[in-house]
């Protein structure tokens, strides 16, 4: 897969962040990537990624947060990713940097995430996952995959394609693509990823436990309800959580000695 046979989609509330971060990956800064749609305007992620479905021409779609940065070769790895699972004739149906299945702690695929740093665990190819971190997610146009188009907001869109993809015969694979999340998310997840969390707990209902990769949704909400009574003992003490602050140039974590190197075989 070279860079003109996927599509590129972002949805974009802030071309400023934008710039420095997924315009800045060498293969669009370059132009070696000429289909990059960026979908703006929309109140959900469902909503913008489905009108880029309906226009993309290639069959490849990957889908990025603004402020990712993809590092030179990530094109490569995703080539021989895709390709590895295609020889082997297995029918996939969602791809990503960052994933996590039940019992596995840590996740898998080695990521850099402003505030948490390197995370996950390095693999070699294609490792099987149940959901995906939002953060990068590839599908194919062939597949028939769209995202739910009731579900608000920007949170746990992927959570509920892998869902549909493996409700549809495909399997899910976190692989090895390293990347750069630079965020600047709060700490506290906020009451929109909530109502998010909630109206997957309702669909998948009959799927649950569903493992993600910021949170275990239950038939008794026990992470959630952790998490809140964090948040009071926080609030009760003083303690007031701050964004993550983004760094100044994503390329300059890759100049670091993060293991890229190992990521990438």
């Amino acid at each position: 897969m070279s860079p003109d046979r996927c599509t590129i989609v972002a949805a974009v509330n802030d071309r400023t962040v934008l710039a420095r971060n997924l315009l800045l990956s060498p293969d669009i800064a370059g132009g070696r990537q000429p289909d990059l749609l960026l979908k703006e305007g929309f109140n959900s992620a469902a909503a913008a990624y489905n009108r880029a479905i309906d226009e993309a021409r290639s069959d490849i779609l990957v889908f990025v947060h603004q402020d990712v940065y993809l590092p030179e070769h990530w094109f490569d790895a995703v080539s021989r990713a895709i390709r590895s699972l295609d020889d082997a004739g297995i029918a996939w149906g969602v791809l990503g940097s960052f994933g996590v299945r039940g019992g596995s702690p840590g996740g898998w695929g080695r990521v850099y995430t402003t505030g948490r740093g390197l995370h996950g665990r390095v693999i070699h190819g294609p490792e099987p996952v149940e959901t995906l971190d939002e953060i990068v997610l590839i599908t194919r146009r062939s597949t028939g995959l769209r995202f739910d188009a009731e579900l608000p907001h920007f949170h746990l869109y992927g959570t509920d394609l892998c869902l549909q993809a493996r409700s549809a015969g495909l399997s899910n694979y976190a692989i090895p693509a390293f990347c750069v999340h630079n965020t600047n998310q709060l700490i506290e997840l906020p009451a929109e990823f909530y109502r998010c969390h909630d109206h997957i707990k309702k669909k998948w209902r009959h799927c649950l436990p569903i493992h993600t990769s910021c949170i275990v949704i239950s038939r008794f909400d026990r992470e959630r309800h952790e998490r809140r009574l964090k948040a009071l003992v926080h609030k009760a003490l003083g303690r007031v959580t701050h964004p993550l602050a983004r760094v100044d140039d994503p390329r300059k974590v890759c100049s670091l000695d993060l293991q890229i190197g190992r990521s990438r075989q």
